[in-house]
């Protein structure tokens, strides 16, 4: 920009000196106006020359925006679109570029999978936009899910995918609805699409309680279609056995003998029907009351009405306090989000060290423990004001590897001693100490591990 502004400033000099020359005459000479004529050229020269680079930079920045979401031009392709897009690249919100590309992309005959999947990897680090990306790993996931469904039902599935708005907070959520109101989707899917997705909806202890009160729902429903279905081939049964009766006692000239016969061979159809449905719905059924809450854990209603958190790859649950009285939102949540330090630490064979007394499978966690858990979490700046998301678990996973991650062939255990944090007499834990090693961690998330630990020592 320095040179063009320069040799703007230069062409404009040089005219306005040519004017004033010329109108500092009545008559111009010849020379006079040779001169004029010889400096609007070489203006007009610099005019041309600082345009051809600006094209030139456009076509570039329109490249390298291109390459980062997986696609290529042609220089015809570029020509065509750099006018309407570059020029206002720079006016546009964050919103209307997401939307911009969307609708590029599928111009480009991208799938939604491909669309989903360009978007994630463009805006996955970024801060403003995380509950979207959130919502486009929901989408990615339900595509993925889609292409198992026979064809009607996955083009219903693609179609609302399609529609969704991609830069609304409430775009999965909202999807889900539509899903469940389609009349092109069985009730089976829908019940699968509610167990594997109810959880991308869920932020809080109410969502939860919701969301376990739907799948109640589901399975009753389902449960009274089986009852229905069972007293309908009870029917069926005994309708074919009277007229097969009937038939037996006609004599073989009778003209009824046909009508029946056709009648048998109806019922029958419709037995055969009955059946199979019936197996679909046995099929569908719920074993229990769940819904998949982030990955690798679920939200579970007990027989006993009461609720947990399972870590399915431990089939481990962390049972919640009973809701009946005011004011236990906050132990529910933070009984709800503990189960995800306790996770990442049990599986470093740690969560002994840090929660004590020992949280039991299926029980509820003590107050102590629950504050344990707020303490890491607040400590690695983790908001657990609300349940958390899929990125803030990944970010604590990676950080809780490093809590346990030793050098020197070390256990995690003789770590935590030499840095103080844990008293092998005591059998305890310094809390101060800990929050100052999470703090660190939390410090130093952008070093590589040598460094890290080689600071870590430093201690």
């Amino acid at each position: 920009m320095p040179e063009k502004n320069l040799a703007m400033r230069n062409s404009d000099e040089l005219l306005s000196s040519s004017d004033s020359l010329i109108e500092n005459q009545d008559s111009p000479s010849l020379e006079q106006i040779n001169y004029k004529k010889k400096q609007q050229k070489l203006q007009s020269k610099s005019r041309e020359k600082i345009d051809i680079q600006e094209h030139q930079k456009a076509e570039l920045d329109l490249k390298n925006e291109l390459s980062m979401f997986g696609i290529s031009l042609n220089k015809k392709e570029i020509n065509s679109t750099k006018n309407n897009k570059i020029d206002k690249n720079n006016e546009l919100s964050v919103t209307e570029k997401i939307k911009n590309f969307k609708e590029e992309l599928t111009q480009q005959g991208k799938s939604q999978s491909e669309i989903l999947q360009i978007l994630i990897s463009k805006f996955e680090n970024e801060e403003a936009v995380s509950t979207w990306v959130e919502n486009w790993r929901s989408f990615q996931k339900l595509s993925v899910f889609a292409e198992s469904k026979p064809p009607a039902e996955r083009r219903a599935i693609e179609n609302i995918i399609s529609k969704a708005d991609f830069t609304s907070e409430n775009a999965f959520a909202t999807s889900l609805s539509q899903i469940s109101q389609s009349t092109e989707i069985s009730n089976a899917t829908k019940l699968e699409i509610s167990r594997e997705f109810n959880g991308a909806k869920v932020f809080s202890v109410d969502d939860l309680d919701n969301g376990l009160k739907q799948q109640q729902t589901r399975k009753t429903e389902i449960e009274s279609a089986i009852n229905n279905k069972s007293r309908e081939k009870t029917a069926l049964n005994s309708d074919i056995e009277n007229l097969e009766t009937k038939l037996e006692k006609l004599p073989l000239d009778d003209p009824k003998r046909q009508e029946l016969e056709t009648k048998i061979e109806q019922k029958k159809g419709v037995l055969k029907q009955t059946k199979s449905d019936i197996i679909t719905l046995e099929k569908a059924k719920p074993k229990e009351v769940s819904f998949g809450l982030r990955s690798g854990f679920s939200a579970k209603l007990n027989n006993d009405g009461s609720r947990s958190i399972k870590i399915i790859e431990a089939d481990f649950a962390i049972k919640l306090p009973g809701n009946f009285l005011p004011f236990t939102d906050l132990k529910n949540l933070r009984s709800i989000n503990l189960s995800f330090p306790y996770r990442a630490l049990r599986n470093q064979n740690i969560a002994n060290i840090i929660f004590s007394p020992n949280i039991e499978n299926n029980s509820v966690p003590t107050k102590r423990n629950r504050n344990m858990s707020h303490l890491i979490l607040s400590t690695l700046k983790i908001d657990d004001s609300k349940i958390l998301l899929e990125n803030d678990i990944s970010q604590l996973n990676k950080d809780l590897l490093r809590l346990t991650s030793v050098k020197n062939g070390k256990s995690a255990e003789d770590k935590f001693i030499d840095l103080g944090i844990f008293d092998i007499q005591s059998q305890s834990l310094d809390k101060a100490k800990f929050r100052g090693i999470l703090k660190f961690i939390r410090e130093n998330r952008g070093l590589d591990d040598d460094l890290f630990f080689e600071k870590l020592e430093k201690l």
